[in-house]
């Protein structure tokens, strides 16, 4: 072990001898004794002491406190001041100097040697807490997240440079002085932030947005922890942020793309389901073509065929436009066991022998607004994709229960919002659903069977029915297992049931009265036109609001009703009514679209309904409306 280095600046040659033989009795090497501070300080690099032991008065012109402050400065090493002098002042003036030790002449050898093993001991804490400060401050100044330290008011006292970059501000001393809160977007959302972190103390990888200082928006990952007094007060807080934007926009890019896929998975199912709707109304048609040629009327189940198609087509339209969330629904109170007991024959029908269907119907109160005929296509649905996971037969479970959420609780269909909700659950014991798959599996055409046992639009369908019924899912599986597919809906607690309009008697279809038909599609237009000739209407037609407006203001005509299209070029359905009935009040309109446009609610209770007729239609279901309309008699 190396010999500890000792420099003694003394005037005095006997004391300073004396000084020597101590140290060196304590295994101690001398390296230099000098008598002026000058001289010690011109040989201190050379003999480059561990400690100084140092008289005040000496020789030359700087006195021992003076240098030993320079050697404090330029060599961060303990000096002990040993001296004859302890008077007040000369006491005060070595207080500066901050020494290790304040020896009085004439000492004891046990006294100096104490000093210099208590300075060495000092110095060295001293020195690992210098150099502990310095590897912080170093992490602090040279992190690459933003660091930033601020009082419990959240006023900034100190940043990093990474902070100073990550807010776009020149320095640190524009960010010191100022306020945490300054750097929200608005007021609620600094006040959840401090909620946070009094009641937690520590915020990890807590996601936030921050402004920069010119304004623009940081979207950062924090890990902030707050220092707390005896009485959990927050007393200072530690923030350390990365900026996470690159991340957060690469993923909305991969959303984008996700939904991109979603569509382009939508677009290739549309046109192949509906490829094969045309291929077949074409066929037929051209059958029929060549058959009338041949005078051959024998074309019954061509048109028949024809007809079967359309009615695909029309429920494959109705099937996205649940998936979208855009299908019209009518709701009413509706009693959850009764409806699925009812429905059970009609699942039974669905699974053959093999399977076992099992129905455990508890929920109670089961009242539910929704649209039943809806609910029981979602339910149908389920019970087709339970039966399809069991290829070699299985069990099928239906059961209702009652569930309350207390907290909002993560679904696929985002967070459910607390509540009283009535439950329907269809369990099967099949394969269950790989994990990497549970996130798809509710896109349109997504499909693990195989294609002749379905187009993918089951699930979607089921989502999105839910979803336009205020309703939850949630998917419990488990490989080889089974899965789980929970329907909640919130408990309606009305008794009542929704108005119903007085229905008239079943009326002949047919009429004598006059039509006024707005249609910018010509065949469409066309077809209508022929609809109700034959049911003895008289009939109009406009190819446009302008026309329809036109044919308005021509006194020559008397219309009873105007049936118009509700999406049409410059000017909808809806504006064109308004304007219509200003010249001709008395006009009873209605609306159709095969674009689910929910048309304006009644500006009161007692202005009845806009009636509407959904695209596609068939003639007699066109008729009906337009009698009942005539009639007062129309019923949503």
């Amino acid at each position: 072990m190396a010999k500890l280095k000792v420099q003694i600046v003394e005037d005095e040659g006997v004391v300073a001898l004396d000084i020597r033989r101590h140290l060196e009795s304590f295994g101690y090497e001398v390296v230099g004794s000098h008598a002026s501070g000058e001289e010690a300080i011109s040989q201190f690099k050379t003999e480059a002491p561990d400690l100084v032991l140092m008289d005040i008065r000496l020789q030359g012109k700087m006195d021992g406190i003076e240098a030993a402050q320079i050697i404090r400065k330029q060599f961060r090493v303990p000096v002990i001041i040993l001296t004859a002098y302890a008077d007040e002042k000369t006491i005060e003036r070595a207080k500066f100097i901050e020494p290790f030790g304040y020896i009085i002449k004439p000492f004891e050898e046990r006294e100096l040697r104490t000093n210099i093993e208590m300075a060495l001991f000092r110095h060295k804490l001293e020195t690992q807490l210098q150099e502990s400060e310095e590897r912080y401050r170093r992490l602090f100044e040279e992190d690459v997240s933003a660091d930033f330290v601020a009082d419990a008011q959240g006023v900034f006292l100190a940043c990093n440079r990474s902070f100073v970059e990550y807010f776009g501000f020149t320095n640190a001393a524009e960010v010191e002085g100022t306020h945490l809160n300054s750097r929200f977007p608005d007021e609620s959302q600094a006040a959840d932030f401090w909620q946070q972190l009094k009641q937690q103390k520590r915020l990890v990888l807590h996601e936030l947005d921050l402004l920069r200082a010119d304004g623009s928006e940081l979207n950062l990952l924090a890990n902030v922890v707050a220092d707390t007094d005896e009485n959990d007060a927050i007393t200072e807080i530690n923030g350390y942020l990365i900026d996470i934007s690159t991340r957060k926009n690469l993923e909305q890019q991969l959303r984008q793309a996700q939904k991109l896929e979603a569509v382009g998975r939508l677009a290739g199912g549309v046109a192949h389901d509906f490829n094969n709707i045309l291929t077949v109304i074409l066929g037929y048609s051209t059958i029929v073509q060549e058959k009338l040629v041949k005078q051959d009327t024998a074309i019954e189940n061509e048109v028949s065929g024809i007809e079967e198609a359309a009615k695909r087509a029309s429920t494959l339209t109705r099937q996205l436009l649940a998936f979208s969330r855009r299908q019209i629904l009518k709701p009413k109170q509706v009693h959850l066991n009764e409806l699925i007991h009812n429905l059970e024959k009609m699942m039974r029908r669905l699974v053959t022998e093999e399977f076992g269907m099992y129905l455990n119907l508890s929920a109670d109160p089961d009242t539910v607004w929704v649209d039943p005929g809806q609910i029981e296509q979602v339910l149908m649905n389920l019970i087709v994709n339970a039966r399809d996971a069991m290829a070699q037969g299985g069990r099928i479970t239906i059961r209702t229960t009652n569930y309350q959420v207390d907290s909002p609780q993560a679904s696929p269909m985002g967070k459910i919002p607390p509540g009283n909700y009535v439950c329907a659950a269809v369990r099967d014991t099949g394969m269950g659903i790989e994990p990497h798959m549970l996130k798809m599996i509710f896109e349109p055409f997504f499909t693990t069977k195989s294609e002749e046992k379905g187009t993918g639009l089951g699930l979607s369908t089921v989502y999105g029915i839910v979803k336009q019924s205020n309703g939850y899912l949630q998917v419990e599986t488990e490989t080889n297992e089974g899965s789980t597919f929970w329907i909640l809906l919130p408990l309606h607690h009305s008794t009542e049931e929704a108005p119903k309009r007085k229905k008239g008697m079943e009326p002949s279809y047919s009429g004598t009265e006059t039509v006024l038909v707005v249609e910018d599609e010509k065949s469409l237009r066309n077809l209508v036109e022929r609809i109700l000739k034959l049911y003895g209407y008289t009939v109009f037609l406009a190819d446009g609001p302008v026309a329809a407006l036109e044919l308005a203001r021509n006194d020559e005509y008397e219309f009873d009703v105007l049936v118009t299209d509700l999406v049409m070029p410059r000017m909808g359905g809806e504006e064109l009514s308004k304007h219509f009935l200003e010249i001709r009040p008395s006009t009873k309109v209605i609306y159709m679209s095969g674009y689910p446009h929910k048309h304006s609610e009644p500006e009161s209770e007692s202005e009845p309904e806009v009636p509407f007729i959904s695209k596609p239609f068939s003639p007699e279901v066109f008729a009906k409306v337009v009698r009942e309309v005539l009639d007062d008699s129309y019923t949503s």
